[in-house]
């Protein structure tokens, strides 16, 4: 063998000595990242009861998305019983996200009653435009709006003169003020707090054109705290429980009136604290169609956002249309839903 064969024989078993690590590497990485997705699924058993267990389980689209990552890794590397086994963890996800599928309806004719929004406009925020222009552009019957302060109440009284009636209880000292504004009268207004310096509001929606007449609607608006310790998990856990037994009594006492719930929740319906939530009120989460679009952004892009703000909405109601607005300054984007009652 003369000394270019020799050489290129060295090299190429050098090469291969090296491709050889790499992949073990490689491999070795995937097999840690797995073991994480591992504890972190196992953790968001824990959802109801460990505030850093419910933080994993609202984070379940980040830990599929990961896990997809994972396989395709795993595919590529020819590694099956790592593909396996993210299957496996993948089986325990995926049932959590029924509440991203709207329940079926069987009604065939729909009587429209109301378009609502939620916004949670960032009490820091000073897009007033763009809040305002982009509410014009969906223009809901009845808005709830979350962070609000005297000065965000000011800006949208003067910004939105449709909407004539008003109940409103601003913050200037923290984030949990909060407003209705309404195209339709509102009463038998009720302020009530689950947890000390965080109101939420009950309310009534009534419309007095005689061609609309029945088409009203009791809406509850809240905010919880974000549950980013166990004090906050615990009160924010309150609150949610506290709205759901009121919206259950209210319907029981007064059972011929649709129930809306509208709202930032601080809590993604991939949650089973959410499932709590919804079998305590009796509501279904209101949407159209199968998503996952996040209302709330850390930063720009889909794997950085979470469903947080909602819409639930009584059983009787059908939801046509459900939209989530464009950025306006806010970290939150609105939701709207277009509301009808089955005939």
């Amino acid at each position: 063998m003369d000394d270019d064969s020799e050489r290129n024989v060295v090299e190429f078993s050098f090469l291969r000595n090296r491709a050889a690590v790499t992949l073990f590497g490689l491999a070795k990485c995937c097999w840690w990242m797995l073991g994480v997705l591992v504890l972190l699924t196992v953790l968001a058993f824990f959802a109801r009861t460990f505030w850093a267990a419910d933080l994993v389980a609202n984070l379940r689209v980040q830990l599929v998305i990961a896990l997809l990552v994972a396989g395709m890794g795993s595919l590529l590397l020819r590694r099956w019983r790592f593909f396996v086994t993210v299957l496996v963890i993948l089986s325990l996800h995926l049932p959590w996200f029924h509440n991203a599928f709207p329940e079926p309806s069987s009604d065939l004719r729909l009587t429209h009653v109301m378009t609502v929004t939620s916004v949670n406009v960032l009490s820091a925020n000073r897009e007033y435009a763009q809040v305002i222009d982009s509410l014009h552009e969906v223009d809901p019957d009845v808005i709830a709006v979350l962070e609000l302060t005297p000065v965000w109440d000011q800006q949208l009284r003067r910004g939105l003169s449709a909407y004539q009636h008003v109940v409103v209880s601003p913050e200037d000292q923290s984030n949990f003020g909060i407003g209705v504004y309404s195209k339709y009268p509102l009463k038998d207004v009720q302020f009530f707090h689950a947890v000390e310096g965080v109101p939420s509001i009950a309310l009534t929606v009534g419309n007095q054109d005689a061609e609309e007449a029945g088409k009203e609607l009791r809406l509850f608006v809240t905010h919880p705290l974000p549950p980013m310790n166990r004090v906050l998990f615990e009160d924010r856990n309150r609150q949610l429980r506290d709205v759901g037994q009121r919206i259950r009594e209210y319907r029981q006492q007064v059972p011929g009136l649709p129930v809306v719930l509208l709202g930032d929740l601080n809590l993604t319906p991939w949650s089973p604290c959410f499932d709590d939530l919804q079998a305590n009120s009796g509501l279904k989460r209101g949407i159209d169609r199968f998503t996952l679009e996040p209302t709330w952004y850390r930063f720009r892009g889909f794997p950085f956002g979470l469903v947080i703000d909602h819409g639930l909405i009584d059983p009787r109601l059908v939801c046509t249309r459900f939209q989530v607005g464009r950025a306006i300054g806010s970290d939150h984007r609105s939701i709207t839903l277009d509301l009808a009652l089955g005939q």
